[in-house]
């Protein structure tokens, strides 16, 4: 028969033992996000150092449907790399690559805002106005940091078609979010 503090010292010990399980499993969860983030930070700065912009553009496509789960700060890193290099390609007027490079990236990722300003910009240049108005709407009602252009964008376009007016506008913008919310 045991005596009861054999059996308190007993149960202390379980106590004790998974405890430390419990310590080790958190500290193996911390040591492998800690080497995914070195992994993911690694191969974005080998993608950075390519100098096409198309080029990079294609690699960071590629991590991000390799890399849904990426840490948060690296992501707000790569999808700055990405927009800029979008924005290169914008203003080499290269609108084929651009187009691709935009609907790629929102099978990706619906809801990269910063996307639909550069797919809005390829289809007004392409004369699609009521697209490319739908697409700078998508861009506005997505927080980012390249809102208040698609605004301007929708703004410029809306008026272009409306005698000067914005009477109206706000029916895309609901449009907008309903199809964001799909």
């Amino acid at each position: 028969m045991m005596s009861p503090n054999s059996w308190i010292l007993g149960r202390f010990m379980l106590l004790c033992a998974l405890l430390a399980a419990c310590c080790s499993v958190r500290a193996q969860d911390s040591t492998l996000a800690e080497i995914k983030y070195k992994e993911d930070y690694d191969r974005l700065q080998s993608i950075i150092r390519a100098s096409d912009p198309a080029k990079r553009a294609n690699q960071m496509l590629a991590f991000y449907k390799e890399r849904p789960d990426t840490d948060a700060r690296l992501l707000t890193y790569a999808d700055n790399v990405f927009d800029k290099d979008l924005e290169t390609l914008m203003n080499q007027e290269n609108t084929s690559v651009l187009r691709d490079l935009c609907a790629r990236a929102l099978k990706l990722r619906p809801k990269f805002g910063e996307v639909y300003l550069f797919q809005g910009v390829v289809l007004k240049s392409e004369h699609k106005i009521d697209e490319a108005m739908l697409c700078f709407a998508k861009c506005y009602m997505i927080k980012n940091p390249l809102q208040s252009k698609a605004k301007q964008q929708l703004d410029i376009a809306y008026r272009a078609g409306n005698q000067g007016s914005l009477i109206g506008e706000d029916k895309i913008l609901k449009r907008a979010v309903q199809e964001l919310e799909k």
